[in-house]
């Protein structure tokens, strides 16, 4: 074994982390930049390196979206009604905040995952109402061919994603549930759909279970339900 200082800096992440200026581009942005991302940031300015989040103490987990602690740890959720408590009748108003805190790059930093924030109605039995539901999505979403940028909402360190929903209570006992859902692998959903509607061919069993693996990934990282009425 060799030790050198040169496997703790964020440098020897760059390879793999960082498409060079001339490389894959969708809307005038590099398919990957985590790496330049991060040296923006005020991780980069303090000697915050990418080993010190993604492998602390030299274990080499690598820990990154799929991991739900890690996710959890770099960001700031608040939620929050208009007030404490509303009528049969009045709209109320809700608020759910995500926070990039401890994100050192893009959140999230490729164009695989994404981040989904809901908020709905609950009835007096525990019921969702039906109709409800408001979200909103941070990610890049490109089409599954990579043939374009479809809408880019990530959020750089220190910024935040706010959904706002305004809400009729229509009966006493009335909650909102709201929620922050993390889907890792939402990319690889569409994209595998795609393929197996085009014919995937002697694959198809393996896209298949990749699919069914995909689907299974999505984790919850916040939930509360609030009182209305």
């Amino acid at each position: 074994m060799t030790r050198t200082p040169a496997f703790l800096t964020a440098e020897f992440c760059w390879s793999c982390h960082q498409f060079a200026p001339n490389g894959f581009a969708l809307n005038g942005k590099l398919l990957q930049a985590t790496y330049d991302g991060w040296k923006a940031s005020r991780f980069a300015r303090d000697g915050t390196q990418c080993q010190d989040c993604h492998m602390p103490d030299r274990r080499h987990r690598r820990r990154g979206i799929h991991d739900e602690d890690m996710v959890r740890s770099g960001l700031t959720i608040t939620a929050k009604t208009g007030a404490a408590r509303y009528r049969p009748g009045e709209t109320a108003l809700v608020t759910l905040r995500v926070t990039s805190t401890r994100v050192g790059h893009a959140f999230p930093t490729y164009v695989t995952p994404r981040v989904v924030l809901s908020a709905e109605l609950v009835d007096g039995a525990g019921q969702a109402v039906a109709g409800s539901r408001r979200q909103q999505v941070i990610g890049r979403d490109v089409a599954p061919d990579l043939s374009r940028e479809l809408s880019d909402t990530r959020l750089m360190p220190g910024r935040s994603a706010t959904l706002t929903a305004r809400m009729k209570v229509a009966a006493p006992g009335m909650r909102v549930r709201v929620a922050v859902v993390v889907e890792p692998d939402a990319f690889y959903v569409a994209f595998f759909e795609t393929l197996l509607r085009q014919g995937a061919g002697r694959g198809e069993a393996q896209i298949q279970q990749a699919l069914e693996a995909a689907r299974r990934s999505p984790f919850t990282v916040f939930e509360r339900e609030l009182p209305l009425s």
